[in-house]
């Protein structure tokens, strides 16, 4: 038999994810009520991981599926979108700054409401979904107005950090950029060297503002995280990247550079 509400999620957006189930549990909705594999002893031991999912999409009240950058990079979260949507389940989608409408379009939930974790309503529209569904009643739920604004406030937190995932990278988006002038030794013969010194040659290279701080530098100084990358297609604006060192800059601004990135589809 399946919970009252059913919480899809990509492994590595947990943080995000348990203040959502701190949320849930203030409002009247028990672990016991969910299910998530976020949620210590969720899966069951000697039972197929598949099965119990499929299980559980079917038999609960409420479907929400947390539609994060990492969301989209996961195959697993993707097939648990699509079964849901083939189950005719009733689907709550949460769309997780900065994935956009857009974005969101391009799945088979297009015609579907989604609730936007960005927005300042977003406590009590989830929270209104919910009773309308049955989940919740109105009259269990204690002080509700200090439980929107406490959530909402944690999630605006939460939303600025961008986090590593469980083998090191982060995902990122781009926003604004700014050239940075360096010198680069050229390649000359040990001779010239020794007779003409070192020679320099100075190069441009793009800056890129992210669109929130890196976990790794968590400090009240610092409003806003750089990364160098000496060449990007204008056609993508994500990068998953590994941090590298800091570059030192006569700025404000904590830039990083990058060792390795990729473009994502």
């Amino acid at each position: 038999m399946g919970k009252k509400v059913f919480i899809s999620h990509a492994t590595d957006d947990r943080e995000l994810i348990n203040t959502l189930i701190e949320f849930l549990n203030a409002i009247g909705i028990d672990n016991d009520d969910m299910f998530c594999t976020s949620i210590s002893g969720a899966l069951e031991g000697g039972r197929s991981f598949v099965d119990q999912i499929r299980d559980n999409v079917q038999g609960s009240k409420v479907v929400i599926f947390l539609l994060t950058e990492r969301f989209f990079l996961s195959y697993f979260c993707l097939a648990e979108l699509g079964a849901a949507w083939a189950l005719n389940q009733y689907i709550l989608p949460v769309i997780v700054p900065p994935i956009s409408t857009k974005e969101y379009n391009s799945t088979p939930l297009i015609s579907v409401q989604a609730l936007s974790m960005g927005s300042s309503n977003f406590a009590s529209e989830l929270f209104n979904d919910l009773v309308r569904k049955g989940v919740i009643e109105t009259d269990t739920v204690i002080d509700i107005d200090r439980l929107f604004k406490d959530f909402n406030s944690k999630i605006k937190t939460e939303l600025s950090v961008l986090r590593k995932d469980s083998k090191g990278f982060y995902v990122a988006r781009l926003a604004e950029s700014q050239i940075r002038q360096f010198k680069q030794p050229i390649n000359q013969p040990v001779v010239d060297q020794l007779l003409l010194g070192n020679r320099f040659i100075y190069q441009n290279e793009t800056l890129w503002k992210l669109n929130g701080l890196l976990d790794a530098e968590r400090d009240s100084s610092i409003t806003e995280h750089w990364v160098a990358v000496k060449t990007v297609q204008l056609s993508s604006t994500k990068l998953l990247f590994e941090l590298g060192e800091p570059i030192e800059q006569q700025v404000t601004q904590k830039l990083y550079s990058i060792r390795r990135f990729y473009e994502l589809p």
